[in-house]
C-alpha cells in the first residue's frame, strides 16, 4: 500500500468541482456549506489516465458557530466572546471543520481517507480542526489521527421526528434512499397526512437556511440527509501552533485531558 501511495498518487488541492463528482458516494445528499479548503487525490502524471481524477477528496469548512462538544472540549473559551459577531469571528479565525472525506468505493481499504486525514492536518495553520459524525461510522480514523471524541445524545426534537417517522410506517433504514423515502411519505394514509407534515415542518425548523421548505423530493432527500444524527464530535489540536494569550483579544485554546466524556 506505501509503494502505490509513494509510486503512484499524490495529493493536491482540488476544488468544488472535484467534490461534486464524488459527491453521490457520500451517506449525505445534503452538500456541505462551501468549503474553505478542498485536497484531492490523483494519480501522478505517468499514471494520470489509468486512475480517476478524483480519487478521494477532502473538505474543510468553516465552522458551526456554536456546537456544545466544542463548549465542553475546550472548557467553555469561544463561550467568552462577549457578542454574537464577537463569537463568530472567533470561531472562523481559529476552527476548520471537516466536512466531507469521501473516497471512490473501488480503492476503499487501502487507507486513502486516513492518508487524506492526514495530509489536511499537516497543511492547517489554525489552532484546532473539528468535526461531528454518526458514531462507530467514520470516528475511528479521526482517533487513529490524533482527535478527541466526546459523545452527544441526540436531542428531543430529533428523537421526536424519527419516532413520527416509524409511526407512518417510514423505516429508518430506507433513509440512505430519499425517493423511497419520499414515495412512502405521499402515499400515508389519509388521516396521517397532516401528522407527518407538521412533524416535517417543525424538523427542518431547527436549520434556519431550510425553513418553509415546500413538499418535495428535494426536501426528502434534505432531512433525510440529517438522519442519523452525528453522534460523535471530534476535536484535533494543532501542535503546531502555540496557545494563545488569553490576556489578549485572542482566547487560549486548551485541550482538556480526557479522550471521551458524555456531554449531558
Amino acid at each position: 500500500m506505501t509503494d502505490f501511495i509513494d509510486n503512484c498518487l499524490e495529493i493536491v488541492p482540488g476544488q468544488y468541482a472535484d467534490y461534486k463528482l464524488l459527491a453521490h458516494y457520500h451517506y449525505k445528499y445534503e452538500p456541505p456549506s462551501m468549503p474553505e479548503q478542498i485536497y484531492k487525490i490523483r494519480a501522478i502524471d505517468e499514471f494520470r489516465d489509468n486512475f480517476p481524477d478524483p480519487i478521494g477528496i477532502i473538505c474543510l469548512s468553516m465552522p458551526i458557530v456554536n456546537l456544545h462538544g466544542r463548549t465542553v472540549a475546550t472548557k467553555r473559551y469561544f463561550r467568552q466572546a462577549r457578542t454574537d459577531i464577537g463569537k463568530l469571528r472567533l470561531v472562523n479565525k481559529k476552527i476548520r471543520y471537516v466536512s466531507r472525506i469521501i473516497v471512490d468505493p473501488r480503492f476503499h481499504k487501502r487507507g486513502l481517507g486516513s492518508w487524506l486525514l492526514r495530509d489536511a492536518l499537516e497543511r492547517q495553520t489554525v489552532p484546532i480542526v473539528e468535526t461531528l459524525t454518526p458514531i462507530d461510522f467514520t470516528n475511528k480514523i479521526f482517533q487513529k489521527a490524533g482527535f478527541k471524541l466526546y459523545h452527544t445524545p441526540s436531542p428531543d426534537w430529533y428523537q421526536r421526528f424519527t419516532k413520527a417517522l416509524t409511526e407512518v410506517h417510514v423505516d429508518l433504514d430506507s433513509i440512505s434512499c430519499p425517493p423511497v423515502v419520499h414515495y412512502r411519505i405521499q402515499n400515508v394514509p389519509a388521516g396521517q397526512k397532516k401528522f407527518i407534515e407538521n412533524e416535517i415542518l417543525r424538523f427542518i425548523e431547527h436549520f434556519r437556511h431550510r425553513k418553509g421548505m415546500k413538499n418535495s423530493p428535494e426536501r426528502t432527500a434534505f432531512f433525510c440527509s440529517k438522519i442519523p444524527y452525528p453522534q460523535a464530535y471530534l476535536i484535533w489540536f494543532n501542535p503546531r501552533v502555540s496557545p494563545y494569550d488569553t490576556n489578549s483579544d485572542e482566547i487560549a485554546v486548551t485541550p482538556t485531558n480526557h479522550n471521551t466524556g458524555d456531554l449531558r
